[in-house]
């Protein structure tokens, strides 16, 4: 909701009073995706963020901000020292359009999709630069897709009610979200809320009253724009909603208010990060816990089956005895024989012999059976309290885990649990002299990613701490770091997503960093040689394989 037209509509306001006169500083980026402008006004140094980010986009003042000193990289620079004098939104379009007094204009598309993307124009709109694939969009025409409809259809009662009754298959709800595409879900929803019409219903059952109250309740949406109150709301296990006019569908909701729009955005993405952040630690936590239960379970079930089999201890040492009572009536090469039991006449027992063994020696071995039977059944016995126990204790973490919500509750949940957890080797806590001299990553399913810093540290890091099955990655024909994935022994083997990151990481920290579809090589590390006389760092490898993937950290 922080790209909703309706909120950038008021944040392209408030941006304009606070940027026009500015003068631009400098436009960089120093993570992916995302676009810094530095501007300088009235004595203030503040930083307009823009991610194009497909899963995050997002516009808002900071009132300042650190430019790192490595891996950041000037963009347009042709708009470096110019001036901004205004800030504009396009007409029902999720497009700002930052005018600069020197005739040019960057446009910020927010589309939440592919197509994001900030552009550098001039005045006749052909483009001089882009955020995003430069080479595909330099010097063609600003051609934008913007969610544009009939504006008479908000402003005049007829239009509107023909354009309903354009779907007369289609209920209410979608129906209203085709005629005013800019409303989105939920302000159609609290439009039909405050008309008190079902969401549905179908537009021909509603009669000329009943159109008109829901063509007032959206003129008045769209009037409540000129006076944001921005507002998030939050209910249950739902996700929160962010909206700059009041939802009275949403009343009984707990809600949070702004002094301004570009303050609520500012702090929405800020929440939008951490949930990111803890629901990443969260669940990296909860697929190990799972399956450790899972694992537990297996065992459990093996056992039980074990504690039904050696049962038959009872069975072993009842033949045992029927053939010592019948020692004279057996003689030494017989396969089988049907004995009457000697607490039970009336049943009898089909015994097989070793031919080879006199009876008396049959009867030995269905003894030592049966001793070995009430041995077995015992240490099951107890294996399967130990194992009754831990999927108990694996189930209780997996509830209070499943009801952290925060990053404090989090961090006291594995300070609480951190015996049992390390126990369970879900959580590895190194101290001071054991950590390892290497960069140390977490990859999907929870496996550690270990990256060399230097040649020697690379020698270190394969021929040393890199066990045998551990996966080693390298970028082919270039330089860069040893990179390992470890595997643990005896656990699952690290998913397609875990390698595919490893790769990204190995790519990343190598001359290729700045290159797509960078080629970078892994084998077990029990396949990589460094044959006598190498150089620090060179090694040779067999049985690689080749993955394809973008630089980039987890």
């Amino acid at each position: 909701m922080v790209t909703h037209y309706f909120t950038l509509h008021a944040l392209s306001r408030e941006l304009d009073a606070l940027l026009a006169g500015a003068r631009i500083t400098e436009i960089f980026s120093q993570q992916k995706n995302e676009l810094q402008i530095g501007v300088e006004k009235s004595g203030r140094a503040p930083c307009l963020c823009i991610s194009i980010d497909p899963v995050l986009n997002y516009c808002f003042l900071r009132e300042s901000y650190a430019r790192a000193k490595k891996n950041s990289v000037d963009l347009f620079r042709k708009a470096a020292g110019a001036t901004i004098t205004g800030v504009s939104l396009a007409s029902y379009d999720r497009r700002i359009a930052i005018a600069l007094r020197e005739g040019l204009t960057l446009h910020a598309l927010l589309y939440n999709t592919s197509e994001s993307n900030v552009f550098l124009a001039d005045g006749t709109g052909s483009l001089i630069e882009a955020f995003k694939h430069n080479r595909d969009h330099a010097g063609k025409q600003l051609a934008v897709r913007g969610e544009v409809f009939n504006a008479a259809v908000v402003a005049d009662f007829d239009s509107f009610r023909e354009s309903l009754g354009r779907h007369p298959h289609d209920s209410l709800f979608p129906v209203l979200k085709k005629t005013v595409p800019v409303l989105g879900s939920t302000f159609a929803r609290e439009a039909l809320h405050r008309a008190h019409l079902e969401e549905k219903a179908h537009p021909r059952e509603l009669g000329v009253e009943d159109l008109r109250t829901l063509f007032g309740n959206v003129q008045v949406m769209f009037a409540d724009l000129q006076s944001p109150r921005p507002t998030l709301y939050v209910r249950g296990d739902t996700p929160r909603v962010f909206s700059v006019i009041p939802l009275e569908h949403l009343g009984g909701s707990m809600s949070e208010t702004f002094p301004t729009v570009n303050e609520a955005v500012r702090i929405v993405v800020i929440q939008r990060f951490r949930s990111g952040d803890i629901d990443s630690e969260k669940k990296t936590l909860l697929e190990k816990l799972k399956s450790s239960l899972e694992r537990t379970r297996r065992a459990l079930e093996h056992v039980q089956t074990e504690l039904r089999d050696e049962e038959r201890w009872k069975e072993y040492e009842l033949i045992g005895t029927i053939l010592m009572a019948n020692l004279q009536h057996l003689t030494k090469g017989t396969k089988a024989v049907d004995l009457p039991d000697i607490y039970n006449e009336a049943k009898t027992y089909h015994i097989t012999l070793s031919p080879k063994l006199s009876p008396a020696q049959n009867a030995e071995l269905y003894f030592n059976k049966a001793k070995k039977a009430k041995a077995a059944r015992d240490e099951s016995g107890q294996r399967h309290g130990s194992l009754t126990t831990s999927a108990a204790t694996t189930e209780k973490l997996l509830l209070h885990l499943d009801g952290c919500a925060t990053a404090e509750q989090v961090a006291e949940f594995k300070k609480e649990h951190a015996d049992v957890l390390a126990a369970m080797k879900i959580v590895t806590e190194r101290k001071g002299k054991d950590i390892p001299p290497f960069r140390i990553f977490t990859v999907a399913g929870g496996f550690e990613v270990w990256v060399g810093k230097s040649s020697a540290n690379n020698d270190l890091l394969t021929m040393k701490y890199a066990k045998p099955n551990d996966l080693w990655f390298h970028v082919r024909g270039a330089g860069g770091s040893h990179t390992v994935l470890k595997v643990a022994g005896g656990s699952a083997m690290p998913s397609k997503e875990a390698i595919r990151q490893a790769a990204g990481i190995a790519a990343y920290y190598s001359k290729m960093r700045k290159a797509s579809g960078v080629p970078v090589a892994y084998c077990e590390r029990k396949y990589v040689r460094k044959p006598k006389g190498f150089l620090e760092g060179a090694v040779t490898l067999e049985r690689e394989q080749v993955v394809f993937v973008n630089p980039g950290l987890p």
